[in-house]
């Protein structure tokens, strides 16, 4: 019997309003396309090491009111699988034991240049798309397009100073 695959959702960086909101939507429409889908707990952290058991299912019911939570639903961590060959690897081997075959990522610069070099090393066996999340807006988008999160700390940011 050939097992289905899955939408592995990941969070790189630091905290950024909107994250679990992100996450909500994308498992909620990807369900509803069929796909199932699961959240690899603090980023890169553990299946960097080779660890797949740092996962959680995500169904719509799980997720359908996180938007209203602060933090990361799947936890978050600045672990970057690109400072060694083998950390990289491991990410891809990882995402392929749990018959993994498509990833998003949320995160900022240092989470964009990992999802692009884990696509190159999966040569299409993953599929790899990245939201770009960073408070700094950083990440270079079309004109006059920020990144997720950016506005709601600038605006808290104005009214602190």
């Amino acid at each position: 019997m050939i097992q289905s695959k899955k939408l592995a959702i990941l969070v790189g960086g630091g905290p950024a309003p909107g994250i679990n909101s992100v996450i909500g939507a994308a498992t909620i429409y990807s369900i509803l396309e069929g796909v199932e889908v699961i959240g690899i707990k603090d980023g890169f952290k553990w299946i960097m090491k080779g660890d797949i058991s740092q996962v959680v299912p995500l169904t719509i019911e799980a997720v359908s009111r996180i938007h209203f939570r602060g933090g990361c639903y799947v936890g978050i961590s600045r672990d970057n699988p690109t400072k060694d060959p083998k950390h990289l690897e491991n990410s891809v081997t990882s995402l392929l034991r749990l018959n993994v075959d498509k990833l998003m990522t949320i995160g900022g610069d240092d989470t964009a240049y990992s999802a692009m070099k884990l696509k190159e090393i999966a040569e299409g066996r993953i599929k790899v798309v990245h939201v770009p999340k960073t408070i700094d807006n950083d990440i270079e988008l079309p004109q006059g397009i920020c990144t997720f999160g950016y506005q709601t700390a600038r605006h808290l940011g104005v009214d602190i100073v």
